[in-house]
């Protein structure tokens, strides 16, 4: 099989192990590279060079990067501009055409990534993009491009009554998602430092430094941002510590912001990521007797805007939940749950919570939630909660849903080592090598 890699940073060692496990099992591997700091060492590397002057050039009416720019996260959050687009897109597009690829892997999270997505939507190639889910832990779904749809059906599941108890954990919080656990310079195996780390910052500046201003922002840039971000947590604890008192008979709706920049939302739940807006149309939309909850993500960044602190001032009904106060405390006393593609909507569907979810996901066809294209809409929903017409799942669908988290879903660790340096483990790189070939020999 002719295989071509996307780099993509730190996750390109981990890609590169799988390289060379494609190539020890006869397949040809090629390579798309933007930033060569992170070139692999297994395969035949395409390397574009840096844009420069003339290559710069206005974003022309072209519909493949015009619907790249609205999740690129340099433009959404760093200021950035797309002039560096026709030049990217000519000189990916040419390295595919001439690599002729049957199976193309990487994420869907930078722009050179999404481009390369666009190519294979174009010439009918799979684009496996592997990544773990929040649930149940250990395993990893292969996304189809830059969708949310899960490729591929595994047939290690375990036993009804091991989902069910998995389910009861999830519900009482016993099981969280893997990517909840912090990365530690400790960790087993450890080749490369952790993210935030000083010796990771200087990669990324050296990177910066070297020509790479696409996917990486302006250090001073990202400084003044991660500064404001820690002085609005400061004025949220302030505002939270004033209006954050859970009444007993009050209905609230809690909505747990997605981290920003992240493609779980950006890309996935595009329509709906400002979401300083959408929490506005939600507090706008409730009835009076209601209140919205606002939490912040445990790991907050770039979400956390003026803009969302200006809704919460100006709107009395939203109550902003302090950045201490755990999820298990809030549940309690929730009457509803909204996201858009957040883990949240497992974990209320198997809590039995009702769930609004406006952004796709494994929920699909399954009792105990309801999918709305339109925050209007979550007034009929909350009716339909007050009167106990709305259906929540019971143990058996609970059941359901936790056997379609595993059969959805293939044993192995996929991130980037930087993260989670267990990847790199021999006997981790071969089953997942192993399960990717199978399920491209199935799209055949």
């Amino acid at each position: 099989m002719n295989i071509l890699m996307v780099e993509n940073r730190y996750k390109t060692y981990f890609w590169d192990a799988l390289a060379q496990q494609f190539i020890a099992d006869g397949h040809t591997v090629r390579w798309v590279v933007q930033n060569p700091l992170f070139t692999p060492i297994h395969g035949q590397a395409t390397v574009i060079a840096f844009p420069r002057g003339s290559n710069l050039t206005p974003l022309a009416n072209d519909e493949v990067c015009t619907r790249t720019c609205k999740s690129d996260r340099l433009l959404n959050y760093f200021g950035g501009q797309p002039t560096h687009y026709n030049y990217y897109k000519s000189a990916i597009w040419q390295a595919l055409d001439q690599a002729k690829p049957d199976l193309v892997i990487g994420e869907a999270t930078l722009f050179h990534e999404l481009l390369a997505v666009e190519w294979c939507k174009q010439h009918q190639v799979p684009f496996f993009h592997p990544s773990m889910p929040g649930y149940p832990g250990g395993r990893y779904s292969i996304y189809a491009g830059d969708s949310k749809e899960a490729i591929g059906v595994s047939t290690d599941c375990p036993t009804d009554e091991d989902c069910f108890a998995l389910a009861e954990a999830i519900r009482k919080r016993e099981k969280v998602p893997d990517y909840m656990r912090p990365s530690l310079p400790s960790d087993p195996g450890r080749v490369f430092p952790i993210h935030g780390s000083w010796p990771n910052r200087l990669t990324l500046i050296k990177s910066y430094l070297s020509g790479e201003r696409f996917n990486t922002p302006s250090p001073l840039k990202k400084w003044r941002l991660d500064k404001a971000v820690k002085t609005r947590l400061a004025r949220w604890a302030q505002i939270s510590s004033g209006r954050f008192h859970l009444q007993a008979e009050q209905h609230y709706l809690l909505y747990p912001m997605q981290m920003q920049p992240e493609s779980n939302l950006d890309l996935w739940g595009q329509a709906f990521r400002n979401q300083a807006d959408l929490i506005g149309a939600l507090a706008q939309a409730i009835p009076d007797n209601w209140k919205l909850l606002v939490k912040l993500n445990p790991k907050t960044k770039y979400e956390l805007d003026d803009a969302l602190l200006e809704q919460v001032m100006r709107r009395d009904n939203i109550v902003p939940v302090p950045y201490e106060v755990a999820m298990g405390e809030l549940l309690e006393h929730v009457t509803m749950i909204c996201t858009v593609t957040g883990t949240i909507a497992v974990e209320a569907v198997l809590s039995r919570k009702p769930l609004v979810q406006f952004g796709p996901g494994i929920l699909s066809g399954e009792p105990g939630y309801v999918q709305l294209q339109n925050v209007e809409c979550i007034s009929q929903v909350i009716r339909d909660v007050e009167s106990g017409a709305f259906p929540l799942a019971d143990d058996a669908a609970r059941t359901h849903l936790v056997k379609k988290l595993f059969t959805s879903t293939f044993t192995g660790l996929v991130s980037d080592p930087a993260s989670l340096p267990s990847v790199l483990d021999p006997s981790n790189v071969q089953i997942i090598a192993r399960n990717l070939l199978q399920v491209a020999e199935r799209c055949e």
